[in-house]
């Protein structure tokens, strides 16, 4: 597989915080109206122009942009900064930074809001194959996406890398779009701002993928197992349903059926 090392950049713009613009009415009895302020700043400006997936590369293209010189921005090229590559993964590292943006004019204006942005990132993910495979994609830093057009929310923002997305890919390329949202609360307020994003893509080693790293198993005590509990999580990476009907290891140190499985 391939992840390409020139991506396209559409941004940034301003994204808004956890406030809301509600009044309530006035209380009849205590004459008191209930408000909340609502953040500087706005929603995703590309749904109007029907999202991100809609639109194509065009460098002299110009949107609407609150932090942007003029009121507006366009579509730039960044490279990748590191890119490893096994017969069966790719896995990218990004750094999005817009040094056009006067960040410190609009710190000085709007405080610590100014250093949350939004973008989005484009690029194709080559499958190379005979036949569709399971591909498992870890998405660091990333809240949601689409791959092929098909939305995707719910990433990995803090790149726990612990539920990642499956799918069955065709041979061939696939397009990946990303957006990117800079949180000061989780990222820092340093300046000027950026955003690290890494996404990794590799072949599934099976239909039913056992996840090692999430066992948790009472200690050996004279080669017997200290309790009857433990957990051993699994991922069904295939398209079909799969029942597990039971557990036993190599040496019978554990074995478990049905009525034991949860």
């Amino acid at each position: 597989m391939d992840l390409p090392t020139q991506w396209q950049v559409l941004g940034p713009f301003q994204i808004g915080t956890r406030g809301m613009n509600i009044i309530a009415q006035t209380n009849a009895t205590t004459k008191a109206l209930t408000y909340a302020i609502e953040a500087t700043w706005g929603a995703d400006p590309l749904t109007r122009l029907g999202g991100f997936t809609k639109l194509s590369y065009d460098e002299t293209s110009k949107y609407y942009s609150s932090l942007g010189t003029n009121g507006t921005v366009g579509w730039t090229l960044h490279e990748a900064e590191k890119i490893t590559k096994s017969e069966k993964s790719v896995e990218v590292a990004i750094a999005f930074h817009f040094p056009h943006v006067d960040w410190e004019f609009l710190q000085s204006i709007y405080g610590w809001s100014a250093l949350q942005f939004q973008a989005w990132a484009r690029g194709d993910l080559l499958v190379h194959a005979s036949e569709p495979r399971a591909v498992v994609f870890y998405t660091d830093n990333v809240l949601e996406f689409s791959i092929d057009g098909t939305p995707y929310f719910g990433g990995d923002f803090y790149a726990y890398r612990r539920a990642p997305l499956v799918l069955q890919l065709s041979p061939g390329a696939h397009r990946i779009d990303v957006r990117l949202v800079r949180d000061v609360r989780a990222m820092g307020g340093k300046l000027p701002p950026s955003l690290s994003v890494n996404i990794k893509a590799k072949f599934s080693a099976g239909k039913l993928v056992v996840l090692s790293d999430n066992m948790i198993l009472p200690e050996m005590v004279d080669g017997k197992l200290a309790s009857h509990l433990g957990s051993v999580s699994v991922r069904n990476d295939s398209d079909d349903w799969i029942e597990i009907i039971g557990l036993e290891s190599p040496e019978n140190v554990l074995r478990c059926f049905p009525s034991a499985v949860y």
